[in-house]
């Protein structure tokens, strides 16, 4: 059985095998959820152009697998710095 998740995370996670979770490092609250590592930084990059940096900075990036495992992939400026450098998968 899958863990509760919203269906559109279950339907992108079951059709790539993983969901990358961007969330906000202060609270821990879901900002999107992207079926690609390279979405998820091309936010961030958005984000850099719009409100610079810092702002860019207080997000985190995880990767979840099908059985629910989780792993961080970047968060903070290391975040940045790896949307800046368009390191994806």
């Amino acid at each position: 059985m899958l863990p509760y998740w919203p269906r559109e995370a279950r339907a992108l996670q079951l059709s790539t095998g993983v969901v990358f979770d961007l969330r906000r490092l202060d609270t821990g609250s879901l900002v999107h959820q992207y079926a690609t590592e390279g979405a998820a930084l091309a936010f961030i990059r958005d984000v850099v152009r719009i409100r610079g940096r810092e702002q860019a900075a207080c997000f985190v990036l995880d990767e979840r697998d099908v059985q629910g495992n989780t792993h961080a992939v970047a968060e903070g400026a290391d975040l940045v710095r790896r949307a800046l450098q368009d390191r994806a998968k």
